[in-house]
This record gives C-alpha cells, sequence and structure tokens, in this order.
C-alpha cells in the first residue's frame, strides 16, 4: 500500500471535492515552502508623538557626584587592609549616602511629573503625555 497525497481520505469529508482541495499546497510545495524565510507582517505599532525630555531622561546621579562617590569607594577599598572593620563601616556610610542621593533624585522627578498635570485643568492631550512619562518612570524604577 503507499501512502500517496490522492489516497489519503481523513482530511476529506464525503460533501467535499477534489476543487475544494485545490488551494491547499501539496506536501512537495509544504517543504519547499518550509525551506523559504517566513516573514510574518507586524501589526503596525503606535507611536506617540515625541515628548520634551524630562529630567527622568539623564542620569541617576550627576557626573561630578559620580566622580565623588568612585574616589571615596577607592579610598574606602584602599583602606580595608590597614583596618578591614573601619572600611566597611565607612563602605555602608557610602552606600547610605549614595541611596539619600538616588531617594532625593526619585523624589524630584516624581515632583516634576506631578506639576505637568495637577495644575490648571489639563487637556486630555495633556493627561496621555503626563501617563506615558509615569510609564517610563516607572519602568525606570523597576529597572533598577
Amino acid at each position: 500500500m503507499t501512502d500517496r497525497p490522492e489516497d489519503r481520505t481523513e482530511d476529506r469529508s464525503p460533501d467535499l471535492t477534489d476543487a475544494d482541495f485545490a488551494d491547499r499546497p501539496t506536501d512537495e510545495q509544504a517543504v519547499i515552502d518550509d525551506e523559504q524565510p517566513v516573514v510574518e507582517e507586524e501589526a503596525p505599532v503606535e507611536v506617540a508623538p515625541e515628548q520634551p525630555a524630562t529630567s527622568t531622561d539623564g542620569p541617576l546621579v550627576a557626573e561630578d557626584a559620580a566622580v565623588d562617590f568612585r574616589s571615596r569607594w577607592e579610598v574606602i577599598q584602599q583602606g580595608f587592609v590597614d583596618d578591614p572593620r573601619q572600611a566597611v563601616s565607612e563602605a555602608d556610610k557610602l552606600v547610605d549616602d549614595l541611596l539619600n542621593r538616588l531617594s532625593a533624585t526619585f523624589d524630584e522627578q516624581h515632583q516634576d511629573l506631578e506639576r505637568q498635570w495637577s495644575d490648571g485643568e489639563p487637556s486630555t492631550e495633556d493627561l496621555r503625555g503626563a501617563l506615558q512619562k509615569y510609564r517610563a518612570f516607572f519602568q525606570r524604577l523597576l529597572t533598577l
């Protein structure tokens, strides 16, 4: 018994004719089609209008402050050999200082966002822009 495409009936019901299957690819065509890269069309992506840059777009710590934090870290790390306990204590203080700086930065950015929509009667478009900025800020907080 051979297994030819025309001998197979499992896909057919008694009411269907060969014409009903004319648009189906043969097994040979399916193999050829499988060798071709499949390019799927993606749904169009809605692009939001460009929003002006906000303070949420910049670095979390200003460059001069970052340089200061790094140099303080180097001093702490070098001091470990002479006094490990003191070095760890200073590292704790440095991390606390950095967290306070980050917290202040995020508080300022949050207040900037709030001011953009809470004064007066913003339009729906203004509120849409505010929500987009909140989303970006929220995502930034989650990726820390």
